[in-house]
């Protein structure tokens, strides 16, 4: 069950039984449904609910901490918390959810302080983590934390020797951190990845620590040293590649109305080339992501004729619907599961 709006309408929601998903995302609480309606649906169906989605919005208040009182939180095996203020209470109730195997974490901490102190609390006894240790698949999305160096570092701290961990999306984690991480992750197929400054050396490392098998990668950057086409063949290692996102932040699709006639012409042009020569090297990719526009790859004569058919973007909040990516894979990694407020300047990147 899903519901998405501005304010939480939700009456009678809790009436419901044998709910195994339920995904909620409100801009806040003044709508005409008490909230303790949320508290209430997890309670009610603690023995089947195993996959939770709340979604707020970061510029107004809100609290989960009455919601992540229930005891079904311990039951989840998917949680994903979006556009929200994470608070001490929660994140401790999160700790504590030992089946989790999925964790999305997308907002603000109001006390990364703690939040790193629990972090590093995670010990490996006998090959086994003692903070959620059947961890599949983990989205750290932090917004306003760039210089929260000590909370990012027990991060990777809490993530290291994770053999089962399959997907992994840090944000904006400095890539410095993630770097020394990657190699101890030899479980992985799904990696979203920001190197800031770009470089031969930056790629090479990157490619050279990820196993051979990756599914699909997002690399986001805000300085290249050259076009970010130019990487692409570094890719063709990983054999079982069908999803490339390449993206840096400073670059988008030339606009009909900033630019003459002509010049919007052959900016479109070089920009749809750029974008096709990514796929034209890399002969296992079906989907390409380009600077945020999305690209099935559409391949005849034998494959040596590549062609790019445009992806429609999808509307505001529109959670699991319109554009398939090709797998579920690529659906997590440009999250497209959740319903993320990508009009929020900082939460389209």
């Amino acid at each position: 069950m899903a519901l998405s709006g501005w304010h939480f309408d939700a009456v009678g929601v809790s009436a419901f039984r044998n709910l195994q998903k339920f995904t909620l995302r409100a801009e806040d609480d003044d709508g005409f449904a008490d909230m303790g309606e949320v508290r209430t649906v997890l309670d009610q169906n603690r023995d089947t609910l195993r996959h939770l989605i709340l979604g707020a919005y970061l510029a107004r208040n809100h609290s989960w901490d009455s919601v992540f009182q229930s005891v079904t939180i311990k039951n989840l095996t998917h949680l994903d918390l979006v556009d929200t203020r994470i608070s001490h209470i929660v994140f401790a109730r999160i700790a504590h959810a030992h089946n989790l195997q999925s964790l999305t974490l997308h907002g603000t901490f109001e006390e990364p302080g703690s939040a790193a102190v629990v972090f590093n609390s995670d010990q490996v006894i006998e090959n086994q983590h003692t903070f959620l240790p059947h961890l599949e698949a983990f989205r750290l999305v932090l917004v306003g934390h760039d210089d929260e160096v000590v909370l990012y570092q027990s991060v990777t701290k809490f993530l290291r020797r994770r053999r089962k961990l399959r997907r992994l999306d840090l944000g904006n984690c400095p890539w410095d951190l993630v770097q020394s991480l990657l190699p101890e992750l030899t479980g992985l197929r799904v990696l979203g990845v920001r190197i800031a400054n770009l470089t031969h050396t930056a790629l090479v490392t990157l490619v050279k620590s990820l196993p051979q098998m990756m599914a699909a990668i997002n690399l986001t950057t805000v300085v290249s040293d050259k076009p970010l086409e130019g990487y692409a063949p570094q890719f063709a290692r990983f054999c079982s590649l069908s999803f490339l996102h390449l993206q840096c932040t400073l670059q988008r699709r030339p606009k009909p109305n900033e630019l003459k006639e002509k010049e919007f012409q052959v900016q479109t042009d070089l920009w749809n080339s750029s974008a096709r020569s990514v796929a034209t090297v890399l002969p296992s990719v079906d989907f390409i992501g380009w600077h945020g526009e999305h690209y099935v790859v559409v391949r005849t004569d034998a494959g040596r004729s590549v062609e790019l058919k445009e992806l429609p973007t999808r509307r505001r909040l529109d959670c699991g619907k319109g554009v398939d990516l090709g797998s579920g894979d690529a659906a997590w990694l440009e999250r497209k599961d959740v319903p993320m407020d990508y009009e929020m300047p900082g939460l389209s990147e």
